[in-house]
């Protein structure tokens, strides 16, 4: 279930509760007060640590001719095997 942020004006206290998208808080928990907002929550996402070897200006590049290189090789040898066959 998800997690909800809420402020109470009446208590000025902040408080934090897991209840179902459908549905609704009535009252504070705190106070059991009808004055209170939902606080919006910028979620926290967990991004991959990039090592300083992936940094290397032109790594993405190299890469990239790499994979090209190795599917070229493959596609002449294909053409050679074609061309052998068909004399």
């Amino acid at each position: 279930m998800p997690t909800y942020n809420y402020y109470c004006k009446d208590c000025d206290e902040y408080y934090e509760t897991i209840h179902s998208m459908t549905e609704e808080v009535q009252e504070c928990e705190v106070c059991e007060s009808k004055d209170y907002n939902r606080v919006p929550v910028i979620p926290l996402y967990i991004t991959r640590v990039i090592k300083t070897k992936e940094l290397k200006a032109g790594s993405l590049v190299e890469e990239y001719i790499k994979l090209n290189k190795q599917s070229v090789q493959e596609q002449k040898k294909e053409l050679r095997s074609k061309e052998y066959k068909n004399e």
